[in-house]
């Protein structure tokens, strides 16, 4: 599981580091979200 550098779950709609590009986790809520480029940056997006 994937966790920001503070230790939080990431959520849906925050901006991810491009070295996870592609992966996925769970967010707070068990639900699972993907790293993915959304208008031009990397997001989490289910």
């Amino acid at each position: 599981m994937l966790k920001s550098p503070s230790g939080n779950f990431y959520r849906a709609g925050e901006f991810c580091p491009t070295k996870d590009a592609g992966l996925s986790t769970v967010d707070a809520h068990g639900n699972t979200i993907t790293c993915g480029m959304v208008s031009g940056r990397y997001h989490w997006h289910y």
